[in-house]
């Protein structure tokens, strides 16, 4: 038996999550979708969801494709929409895309790139927020043994651009609060963390207001931002291993007066060779 086969992988999800408090309730999966193993086409859309005022979006897309191409190359993306976004009325964006494309070249490493991937229009408590993302870091390292000979060297995607950062919303201090450092997966300033043989980041260089009042000197916020009375956010988080790179978007843990969990405009892609 000598056949070989390339068996694509990516997968997509708008959205979802969960309530705990003050009521019980599942923020439904929506526009989930994932490719077949011998490529193609896949998508899903939703549209008008509103949870209790706690949560609403306009519309929610997801597609996947996956191709092989005449110079033997297998090229597969995945692409999650989220348009209209609302969380709490405190919140809030236009658009927010999660992309990851992928090349794979016989044996070699994929090279997976999340460029495409954006906020539109964030809000952060009416304040519009603009968010820098890494896009050249990125494209300079595209495959994991890259990504891994950055993270092992010691050098870092975050602390090379954005060595200082506040971590909560309305203070210039840059000390973490509690909570949401037990939401953070990586040490801040270090912009790198390694388990079982997945590697840990985030895209987002820095997120600033958005104003004539705000000063160029003005400390940017990291990743991972603490809202009060209202949760931890954390946004661009993306996990790569050997033949795969997952990213999330938006992440926030809801805090309170509600407490609940949800994701946006998530990811994932490339495949491998069988055997």
């Amino acid at each position: 038996m000598s056949g070989r086969i390339f068996l694509y992988n990516a997968s997509g999800v708008a959205i979802g999550g969960t309530i705990s408090q003050p009521f019980k309730a599942d923020i439904e999966t929506n526009s989930a979708t994932s490719l077949p193993i011998i490529g193609g086409f896949a998508s899903a859309k939703s549209e008008n969801y509103e949870l209790k005022d706690v949560i609403s979006f306009r519309s929610a897309h997801t597609y996947v494709s996956g191709i092989e191409t005449a110079d033997r190359a297998h090229h597969t993306v995945a692409t999650c929409i989220v348009e209209g976004l609302n969380i709490l009325d405190v919140i809030t964006a236009d658009a927010i895309i999660g992309r990851l494309s992928a090349k794979q070249q016989n044996d070699e490493q994929p090279e997976i790139i999340p460029l495409g991937s954006s906020f539109d229009n964030l809000k952060i408590a009416g304040c519009p927020v603009h968010v820098d993302l890494n896009y050249d870091f990125f494209l300079e390292y595209p495959t994991h043994s890259a990504l891994l000979a950055q993270y092992e060297s010691g050098s870092s995607a975050e602390s090379a651009n954005a060595p200082k950062a506040r971590y909560q919303w309305g203070l210039s201090s840059q000390k973490i609060p509690p909570s949401l450092a037990e939401g953070m997966l990586m040490e801040p300033g270090v912009g790198w963390q390694r388990s079982n043989g997945v590697l840990y980041t985030s895209i987002v260089k820095q997120v600033r207001p958005v104003g004539t009042g705000n000063s160029l000197e003005e400390l940017p916020y990291a990743y991972a931002i603490h809202i009060p009375q209202v949760g931890n956010l954390y946004l661009g988080e993306l996990f790569a291993s050997a033949d795969t790179k997952r990213l999330c978007m938006l992440r926030i843990e809801l805090g309170c007066p509600f407490v609940g969990a949800m994701a946006a405009a998530v990811p994932l892609t490339n495949g491998s060779w069988y055997p």
